[in-house]
């Protein structure tokens, strides 16, 4: 084992095969560590450290240096310890094998190939759990920004190559993106922006007003106490609000054919949900919530389940237009929309906003109120392309669920002028 000493000069030192200790104190140094176990150490100025084969322990110390674990499970600091807040701006490249490698003060870090470790520290840092390239496959690495206002990459710029990554943003103003595979992203404290990216992720935005956007898969998203916007995007998803007074997508961008059925939930406060396309299931929970089904504009016949809660809800049904046309040989059947089904309906306490038709067309000949339709003890709600044409050609806006006809009827629709 060879111990090798620099000056206060810029030194360019050299290892072994062997376990050698490489100290490059003063001056911009490079510390090339070969094979085997080695400890480096840059020391003042701005040094760059190779640890070669092996698993390296390399220090970064005072300065902004260049830290490359290159093979083996290295450790890369870029201070002195992990206490050391002040060490300068530092690049860290854990690559192949599984790293640990630890940021301090305002670094950029990347675990490179293999189940890394990469922790921000104290400042503002950038974090990636695999290369900045984009070119080394990823994998399941946890990343944790610590304080600052941080920005993490579970991958870089692959949507292609990943792996199960865990991100943390801890206390600041945190930017988190999962890219591939299925990643557990948790905001922490702060104003937060999570993107799961491509994969089954789990987000969590923590304490702060956060976004949150699921992307491809089928994710499960909790907004936490604040005010949060949460997009479930493609996929089936299960979307909770919890506190505060949320904004909640099913699918809010998603192409139509790659929406998938969700689960909304706003929690307390008071919500805005939107199940999108699919036959979604819609809750409101605690609050004064709007709650729409949204549609399928393809089919038409998308039934969502609409939940409101224990506060005064509004239930937004989305009237289509629907006019029958005569049906050539050997052409599908079209039915007419089946509108949404409706739990949790508090007469007086309650309202239906009704969207699609224009003020000087809507008439209450065309809305009529039936018994039944998909449930015993319910309401069905329907509105015919013309006063006189019969029910089974009529679109149904909705099912309300455990309230029969006497309850209320078309009187207590009420129209009101748009303000212009």
């Amino acid at each position: 084992m060879a111990i090798k000493n620099g000056t206060e000069l810029p030194d360019t030192l050299t290892g072994s095969a062997n376990a050698d200790t490489l100290r490059g104190n003063g001056g911009d140094d490079i510390l090339n560590a070969l094979g085997g176990n080695d400890l480096l150490r840059g020391g003042n100025d701005k040094d760059e450290l190779y640890g070669g084969g092996g698993a390296d322990r390399l220090f970064g110390d005072a300065g902004e240096d260049s830290l490359y674990g290159e093979a083996g499970n290295d450790t890369l600091i870029g201070g002195t310890s992990i206490e050391d807040v002040n060490d300068g701006k530092d690049f860290l490249d854990g690559g192949a094998g599984a790293d640990w490698v630890y940021g301090g003060f305002e670094d950029t870090a990347q675990g490179g190939a293999g189940n890394d470790t990469v922790i921000g520290g104290f400042a503002n840092d950038v974090l990636y759990g695999d290369d900045t390239e984009g070119t080394i496959a990823g994998g399941a690495d946890y990343i944790d920004g610590a304080e600052g206002n941080d920005t993490l990459y579970g991958e870089a710029d692959s949507l292609a190559s990943g792996g199960a990554d865990t991100i943390l943003g801890g206390e600041g103003d945190d930017t988190l993106f999962g890219y591939a595979d299925g990643d557990s992203l948790l905001g922490g404290d702060g104003v937060d922006y999570l993107d799961g990216g491509d994969g089954d992720d789990v987000l969590d935005g923590g304490a702060g007003t956060s976004t949150l956007l699921g992307g491809a898969g089928l994710e499960t998203i909790r907004g936490g106490v604040d005010g949060d916007f949460i997009d479930g995007g493609e996929g089936a998803d299960n979307l909770n609000g919890l506190g505060g007074n949320d904004t909640i997508y099913g699918d809010f961008d998603a192409e139509e054919s790659l929406a998938g059925n969700d689960v909304l939930n706003g929690g307390g406060g008071d919500d805005f949900l939107d199940g999108g396309a699919g036959v979604d299931r819609v809750i409101g929970a605690a609050g004064i919530d709007l709650i729409f089904g949204g549609e399928d504009a393809e089919t038409q016949t998308a039934r969502d389940t609409l939940t409101g809660g224990t506060d005064t809800d509004f239930f937004q049904l989305l009237f289509t237009d629907f006019v029958p046309e005569p049906i050539q040989p050997g052409e599908p059947i079209i039915s007419p929309p089946a509108g949404d089904w409706i739990t949790d309906f508090q007469d007086g306490t309650d309202f239906f906003l009704l969207e699609g038709l224009e003020f000087e067309q809507l008439s209450f000949q065309r809305i009529n109120l039936s018994v039944g339709g998909v449930a015993t003890a319910s309401t069905r709600i329907y509105v015919t392309p013309e006063a006189g044409i019969p029910i089974s050609q009529a679109e149904t806006l909705a099912v309300v669920q455990g309230v029969l006809p006497g309850r209320f009827d078309t009187l207590d629709f009420v129209t009101d002028a748009p303000v212009v």
